[in-house]
């Protein structure tokens, strides 16, 4: 396996999602009380995920969804794309 393996690279892909879904959600939520433009779009595959279960769930297993969610939907996009360009 290459250091070019579309798995490792959507991976790669898929934890910047990540961190990208974290730092969005902590500005939503800590800094600043308004919407972030664009929030909808960089969280869609988290707002999915989180769709599917309660309001009432507790904080920590809706943060674990929504970064699972996050990984799965950039992981899956990004290898998608990279296999369609091979």
């Amino acid at each position: 396996m290459s250091i070019h393996s579309p798995y490792k690279l959507a991976t790669l892909f898929a934890v910047f999602g990540m961190l990208i879904g974290i730092a969005a959600f902590m500005f939503n939520y800590y800094l600043i009380p308004v919407t972030l433009p664009g929030y909808e779009i960089l969280l869609a595959p988290a707002m999915l995920a989180l769709s599917f279960f309660s309001e009432e769930t507790y904080f920590t297993p809706k943060m674990i969804i929504l970064l699972s969610g996050q990984f799965v939907g950039y992981f899956i996009v990004a290898f998608t794309f990279l296999a369609i360009k091979k």
